[in-house]
């Protein structure tokens, strides 16, 4: 008769041993969700005469890091950027309410200029909804890049910062390439913010660019050590690019694993992140 009795008591502290993982494994992801990491790269270029920094923020989708993300402002403040890039995704599609947006926007500007590509959630929204959204994010101060470019002096140097909008399967549908071809003119340094990273694996992998900044992937959303993303939505399983440098085709490109998630799925071993990108020409 013990046997049955001690075989309960087996199962009771199994069930209770998973019972206290499952809960570490929450608060782990929980706290991590709210730890700021922040990623340096350096870029070298011979048509820069004086170093410059940006700041990248990516698909926040309304996450706030502090009241009124006072926590992500002052981060990006003691970082001190020449230029703020976002992005895209700052909203969550089909949510009229993206005061935490234009709220953060606001307080950028008072940091530095600020330069902003819609990704899919804000286009849809754009686009699709026709919502006030593009006018409301104009009206913060920011420069908000749809299919156009603009050229700034920073630090000495002469460099156009463009936005190319929406995904690669529109690509010449939605004005894209029209406006790449466009971009590609003039020989100055070449900044390109663009949502998604799968422009560089079939669209425009073969032009001249500088350094482009792109978001989308969530970092894989779960990330696996020595092996990274397990999963993006146009990538498929192990995406090739969720996050960091790489050199593809004539292009350098950054991903950013972004600071916020739209999916049910939570971010596990994937820190909400911050990408400071020094450009010099040494």
């Amino acid at each position: 008769m013990k046997f049955p009795i001690l075989k309960k008591k087996k199962l009771i502290l199994a069930a209770i041993s998973i019972a206290v993982m499952a809960a570490a494994l929450a608060w782990k992801i929980k706290w991590d969700g709210n730890q700021l990491e922040v990623s340096f790269h350096h870029v070298e270029s011979d048509k820069i005469l004086n170093v410059f920094r940006i700041v990248q923020l990516s698909d926040l989708h309304l996450k706030e890091f502090g009241e009124k993300n006072r926590e992500l402002v002052e981060r990006i403040g003691k970082l001190k950027p020449d230029i703020i890039a976002v992005t895209g995704d700052m909203n969550m599609v089909r949510n009229d309410d993206y005061h935490v947006v234009l709220e953060l926007c606001g307080q950028l500007t008072q940091i530095a200029d600020v330069y902003y590509v819609m990704g899919n959630h804000e286009f849809v929204d754009f686009a699709d909804r026709k919502t006030e959204i593009a006018k409301d994010i104009e009206g913060t101060g920011v420069h908000l890049l749809t299919n156009a470019s603009e050229k700034t002096t920073v630090n000495g140097s002469l460099i156009e910062i463009g936005g190319l909008v929406n995904e690669t399967a529109n690509y010449e549908k939605r004005g894209g390439k029209k406006f790449m071809d466009k971009f590609m003119e003039d020989p100055c340094f070449k900044l390109l913010l663009v949502h998604y990273p799968e422009y560089f694996l079939d669209g425009i992998e073969d032009l001249p660019i500088d350094l482009a900044l792109c978001g989308h992937t969530h970092g894989g959303v779960i990330r696996i050590p020595f092996i990274g993303g397990l999963y993006a939505g146009e990538q498929g399983i192990f995406p090739e690019l969720t996050e960091g440098m790489h050199e593809l085709g004539n292009s350098t490109v950054i991903v950013s694993r972004g600071l916020g998630n739209s999916h049910k799925i939570p971010r596990i071993n994937n820190k909400p992140e911050l990408v400071v990108v020094d450009v010099n020409w040494y």
